[in-house]
């Protein structure tokens, strides 16, 4: 649970760095982000069965799967359209 809330924090602090160039994506994970904190603060305030169990491990999921989006677009395409623009000027 602490390598959870570790990631939280972290999670927690991204949509500040997207929001000047990519305020979209900022947007588009704030919505999950609030939803890990109420199923955190659930979790430590009570134990909530199953079901529970299944939602915070599908945020968990579909906050690392954004994450990866995320990397991806911000890192990844940029880097391979300045790799492409390198090869047209020599």
């Amino acid at each position: 649970m602490d390598v959870f809330f570790a990631y939280l924090l972290i999670a927690s602090a991204s949509p500040l760095f997207l929001w000047k160039e990519h305020i979209k994506l900022a947007i588009f994970q704030i919505p999950v982000i609030v939803a890990m904190w109420i199923m955190f603060t659930l979790y430590i305030s009570n134990d909530y069965g199953m079901a529970g169990h299944l939602m915070f491990g599908g945020l968990f999921a579909l906050n690392v799967i954004l994450a990866h989006v995320t990397v991806f677009y911000v890192f990844v395409i940029p880097f391979f359209k300045h790799l492409k623009n390198s090869r047209r000027l020599v």
